[in-house]
């Protein structure tokens, strides 16, 4: 037991022996009954004191065993306490005597004082492993003969945390450096009791360190980690410069976890998303952690990205002790030695010509897509903080028919959520998607999506995508899928881990508000969120509210017939459906923008067709009687459950799908030939970079009903370039008869209806049927 527990427990003892007992007053006061009234005055005023003084006693009872069974506790609180905040440190000469002197009496308890405050190691550490992990996996190797170098590693916690990540036997050295004698003897001490003869503990500077059995430092290293080390040099600048000396020129990679302070205004792109902080948390937490030596000033972290190259970056907000209240800034760092990345100045030009220089994330022909690089600053990026579609409205059934894709087709396609572009993919082999949105957080969802398929068995692949939820996946993020994913998608993905449902102990500050949202609305998962899903919200909402939620669910649990269908529908939803959500809902320009995505400008042709009620009539009935919800309508089926069934679901969600993908996203296949390229930019621009006639074919969706005059001249002037002689443009419209058919005509193309809705037909442009009209364009 320790002196300061055993303190605590005297003091206890003496607490509940310092008040007498009145004894036998209870039983003075039943016997002598006919005392006077100021004897019974002071009776029960005994019997007050005396049952003040059992509830002490009570309670100190309880004190003393709750401080007996967590004594351990208390002690490692205790020791923490006094050697932070009461310990008298006289002055030192160097910095190695102020550590001593500081550590020495608190290094046994060092590990089990700061775990809430140094947020951000493991995934530091996790982000490392897969780094790892994927490299030997390309080379073909199994790790034998890594060199990892773990600066300001203390105790060993990281090496110790990492053995299970990646084993420490996949290592031929690992050697921990730090500066501090009290804490390398707890590292020695940890690694003799694992038995690791392959770790070394160095107690040398980090600006000077050798490195025993390595005569030249230089490129030696394949892992070099700081653990909030960084903020406690004195001199940092010739340590960063060192440690990029001793990596690996390709595939070494710097892992970095550490407090930060921004600067007052953003100067840099390689920060990441929430690097910037308040004026208080700047100024208090700078100044708070310097009375320990700690300097968060801003040139230490603008330094390090500025020698090395920003490969994974994550900005986190520690809520120690008081959540909301008290946020301790910190972030998560990989980096690489510049010459192994891509130039910073790299064109964005994004013809096939160059693919292969402005590959973002791409080191070898291991993938079958390639992300191209975009400026996040950008205001027509900017803009956008979430995706506005969780999936894709229109049904990519009757594209392939009219597609025809073939061996060596070169597609421009718009985004949104990727189902479409997928679903091509898994049709047809040996073609090549242009996927442009530019909206990032759409190409950041197919990314992951891609990713998914490459990196994940099917079973997991089901849960994040078919059931949109899974638990855990912030480790599935950062165990399997990171290496995979670009420096923007991963950040994303990190700032919303809580997408996927699940109980998430990184959400922190969105936990409260999940609760609350899910008892109100129902559960969360990814078909709940972006604007589309805020959408579904309302829709539940709304079926809850009039009652109507039960006949929903039957259109997709049960196997019922068409005619059943068009039952349930016509004695239960159609007259809420047809009037209250066709005035209030769909009659309103504003919530069919905010909700639905739908443009002003959309919307006005939309109502130039008729009124709402009559297309919701056209639109829905017609879907009942000739499509299934429970097994083939999956758009639908979505609407109702906020997930897919297995029966139910696009092509590329079956087993059969994401064998054949997978497939296609593991093979061999050089960068300028991959199957995927993410285009984060506007079809114009994306336009302007290819070589004339490099398209064979188009699908903009309903695209064009956004434009204005000029801007539908402007994009099929630039789709005309761009097609091939005999190549198309496929399109979806709100009008049976769109006002731009004739610009495309003007520009060398001859246009064909495929299909036009008729009002009051019971016939479906489609499986979704939500378009008037599906038309084909075809360059002359």
């Amino acid at each position: 037991m320790g002196a300061f527990t055993e303190m605590l427990l005297l003091l206890l003892l003496v607490a509940c022996n310092s008040t007498p007992l009145l004894a036998n007053s209870t039983s003075d006061c039943n016997e002598q009954p006919a005392y006077s009234a100021l004897d019974q005055d002071i009776c029960h005023d005994g019997l007050f004191r005396s049952s003040r003084t059992l509830y002490h006693r009570a309670v100190c009872l309880v004190l003393a065993l709750v401080a007996l069974i967590n004594r351990k506790r208390l002690h490692v609180v205790g020791t923490f306490a006094y050697n932070c905040f009461f310990k008298r440190l006289s002055r030192h000469d160097s910095q190695q005597q102020r550590l001593n002197a500081f550590y020495e009496g608190q290094a046994s308890v060092y590990d089990a004082t700061r775990g809430r405050l140094l947020r951000g190691r493991k995934t530091m550490l996790r982000l490392c492993a897969a780094e790892l992990e994927h490299t030997a996996k390309r080379v073909g190797d199994s790790g034998s003969g890594l060199v990892w170098v773990d600066v300001g590693g203390g105790t060993g916690w990281n090496i110790e945390k990492m053995d299970a990540l990646f084993g420490i036997s996949n290592f031929d050295r690992v050697y921990l450096v730090d500066l501090c004698e009290p804490l390398c003897r707890v590292a020695e001490q940890r690694f003799k009791a694992k038995g690791w003869t392959n770790v070394i503990v160095v107690c040398q500077p980090a600006s000077s360190f050798t490195l025993p059995g390595i005569p030249s430092l230089e490129g030696s290293a394949d892992l070099v980690t700081m653990s909030y080390s960084l903020s406690m040099l004195d001199s940092f600048y010739p340590v960063v410069e060192r440690l990029a000396s001793i990596l690996k020129p390709r595939t070494g990679i710097l892992g970095v976890a550490d407090f930060y302070v921004s600067e007052t205004t953003e100067t840099s792109n390689n920060h990441g998303f929430g690097y910037h902080c308040s004026w208080f948390t700047r100024v208090f937490w700078q100044h708070w952690f310097e009375f320990d030596h700690v300097f968060l000033h801003p040139c230490r972290r603008n330094y390090l990205e500025h020698v090395f190259a920003t490969h994974k970056v994550f900005n986190g907000r520690n809520h120690f002790i008081i959540p909301q209240i008290i946020q301790i800034p910190y972030y998560v760092w990989l980096g690489k030695r510049q010459s192994s990345a891509n130039a910073d100045g790299c064109s964005l030009a994004q013809s096939s010509a160059i693919i292969e220089k402005c590959a973002v994330n791409s080191s070898g022909s291991d993938r079958g897509w390639i992300r191209l690089p975009y400026r996040p600053e950008r205001p027509e990026h900017a803009q956008f903080t979430t995706y506005i579609y969780a999936f894709t409205w229109e049904d990519p059934r009757c594209d392939l028919q009219a597609l025809d894709l073939k061996p060596g087709d070169n597609l421009l396609v718009i985004t949104s959520a990727g189902d479409n572009a997928l679903a091509y993919a898994a049709h047809q082999d040996q073609i090549t998607l242009h996927c442009v949105d530019m909206n990032p957080c759409q190409n950041h969802l197919l990314e992951l999506k891609l990713v998914c398929l490459r990196a994940l068995e099917y079973k997991q692949f089901w849960q994040i995508f078919g059931n949109g939820r899974i638990d855990g996946f912030t480790d599935i993020l950062e165990s399997k899928l990171s290496p995979w994913l670009s420096q923007e998608a991963y950040q994303y993905w990190r700032n919303n881990v809580d997408t996927f449902g699940g109980t998430q102990a990184q959400a922190g500050e969105n936990r409260l508000r999940r609760m609350v949202v899910d008892k109100l609305l129902g559960p969360s998962n990814l078909y709940t969120t972006g604007y589309s899903g805020l959408a579904l919200r309302c829709l539940h909402v709304m079926l809850r509210l009039t009652g109507t939620k039960d006949a929903a669910l039957r259109l997709i649990r049960n196997a019922l017939s068409l005619s059943e269908q068009m039952h349930v529908w016509r004695q239960h939803m159609r007259g809420w459906v047809q009037g209250t959500l066709a005035t209030w809902f769909l009659d309103n320009p504003v919530i069919m923008w905010q909700l639905l995505g739908v443009p002003i400008n959309q919307w006005n042709m939309l109502r130039s067709e008729g009124s709402m009620s009559q297309y919701v009539r056209d639109t829905i009935e017609p879907v009942l009687a000739r499509t299934s919800l429970a097994d083939d309508n999956y758009f639908y089926h979505l609407l109702f459950a906020l997930r897919y069934s297995p029966t139910c679901c696009p092509d590329y969600m079956t087993k059969q799908g994401f064998d054949k993908l997978q497939r296609t996203l593991s093979a061999d296949t050089p960068l300028d030939q991959c199957t995927f390229r993410l285009h984060t930019d506007t079809i114009l621009d994306v336009l302007a970079m290819m070589r004339p006639g490099e398209l064979t074919k188009a699908v903009i969706m309903d695209h064009m009903d956004w434009f204005s005059a000029h801007d539908a001249q402007q994009e099929v002037s630039a789709l005309a370039r761009a097609i091939s002689k005999d190549g198309f443009v496929l399109w979806r419209s709100a009008a049976r008869h769109p006002w731009y058919v004739k610009v495309f005509e003007a520009n060398g193309f001859s246009v064909e209806a495929i299909s036009v809705r008729q009002p009051n037909t019971m016939k479906p442009l489609d499986r979704v049927n939500m378009y008037a009209s599906f038309y084909k364009a075809t360059k002359l």
